[in-house]
């Protein structure tokens, strides 16, 4: 199933805050290079560009998130390491909604993502994402409304 905008205004979020602290670094020219503007995410390949942030979550899973955002939604709680990763905690909250079954995503820069039963469809602002169901559950908590 593909969910376009239309079919997820209709959803019913919930509001959640991710608790889990994830660990991050600058992705710079070199990283464009060698992997060709891609990172390959657990949900599909999404697109970035040199100054967005490379993160890493629980599970050492990986995705890119614009500087824009990261700058805004993310505040540093650990000086970085030698590869220039540091901890960051989230900032603000989002919206999600389980999914029963398999599904595909479009993202405003054009990537398509794929979720599996049991993932999750989340929201902030104009911004979409997947997160895999067990990852969420262990990084995130409903707040109460």
């Amino acid at each position: 199933m593909h969910i376009v905008d239309e079919q997820m205004r209709h959803l019913p979020f919930q509001v959640f805050r991710k608790v889990a602290l994830l660990r991050a670094r600058p992705l710079t020219q070199e990283d464009y290079a060698q992997r060709d503007g891609i990172i390959q995410t657990r949900e599909g390949p999404a697109g970035f560009r040199p100054g967005d942030y490379l993160a890493r979550g629980i599970q050492d899973e990986e995705w890119p998130i614009t500087r824009e955002h990261f700058e805004t939604g993310y505040e540093r709680v650990t000086e970085p390491d030698a590869h220039g990763c540091a901890a960051y905690r989230a900032r603000g909250i989002c919206q999600a909604y389980q999914m029963s079954e398999p599904f595909t995503v479009r993202r405003t820069r054009g990537d398509v993502l794929t979720g599996k039963a049991g993932d999750y469809l989340v929201q902030s602002g104009d911004r979409t994402w997947i997160v895999d169901g067990t990852i969420f559950e262990q990084s995130y908590e409903r707040v109460a409304e």
